[in-house]
């Protein structure tokens, strides 16, 4: 399969409150994780297996952000609303397939690969070995892990809900998403029809969040519950970095892989 017809949107508006001081002049994308930045990490990757089409949708610190291997999106609005928006900021370069990813994670190539090659319309990756990973990250995983309940024939029935307990989690949703054309199109025509909705736009899919501030999966569990979303399984092989603990996790789990 080419690569080369492939859309990459990394969505890197982000302020990483959390990561502060480290984010105190670079936006969060910016932090190095064993000496090299997170959207670094990204570009690389997808680099790698020919992906050369590169959208970064920036925010926070966005001078910051100079590669000449991306084209710069910019959200005025970064500091007020969430990725869902960052990713319309895009729109213009919604077309033909697509991958999204959030700007602070990094992740292996065989996971890139594996989501690119699902032909399937609107599809994440979903991590089955999280749990020891977030028992690593904090100390009662349920404090962060949303609920993720599969379906039939490979579809999520639900996520992104604060789970009760473990049983509510068969997956975690690690922020890559693989749309084809035809789920970029069902992504833009439901994300509008919700922004001409008033009972939609302040309360977006059912999630209690105004649209502006609704979070990427509250538009996948949108789609969960209609039947059209899928997931890809993987087995780790990904780090997420929100604040200073997860970056010692990052650090410590790539420093004993590589030796």
């Amino acid at each position: 399969m080419s690569y080369t017809d492939i859309t990459a949107i990394i969505l890197a508006a982000g302020q990483g409150t959390r990561l502060r001081p480290l984010t105190d002049d670079i936006p969060k994308c910016m932090v190095e994780v064993n000496g090299k930045p997170m959207l670094n990490r990204q570009l690389d990757i997808l680099q790698s297996i020919g992906i050369e089409n590169i959208i970064v949708v920036t925010g926070y610190e966005e001078n910051k952000i100079n590669d000449p291997r991306i084209t710069k999106v910019f959200n005025e609005e970064y500091a007020s609303t969430n990725k869902l928006y960052s990713l319309l900021c895009a729109e213009d370069y919604l077309e033909g397939n697509i991958i999204v990813t959030y700007g602070d994670i990094i992740y292996s190539e065989e996971i890139l690969k594996k989501l690119v090659e699902d032909e399937r319309d609107i599809v994440i990756a979903s991590d089955e070995e999280w749990q020891n990973y977030w028992e690593l990250r904090f100390e009662d995983p349920l404090t962060d892990a949303e609920s993720f309940k599969k379906g039939e024939n490979g579809k999520v029935q639900s996520l992104g809900k604060k789970a009760k307990s473990i049983e509510e989690i068969e997956g975690q949703f690690i922020g890559m998403v693989k749309l084809s054309q035809k789920g970029v199109e069902s992504i833009k025509n439901e994300y509008h029809n919700c922004k001409d909705n008033a009972l939609c736009r302040n309360n977006a899919w059912g999630s209690g969040r105004v649209l502006r501030k609704a979070y990427m999966t509250d538009l996948m569990n949108h789609f969960a519950h209609i039947g059209e979303l899928y997931f890809n399984p993987i087995e780790r092989g990904w780090f997420e970095v929100d604040d200073p603990k997860d970056l010692e996790v990052a650090e410590q789990s790539m420093n004993v892989s590589n030796n």
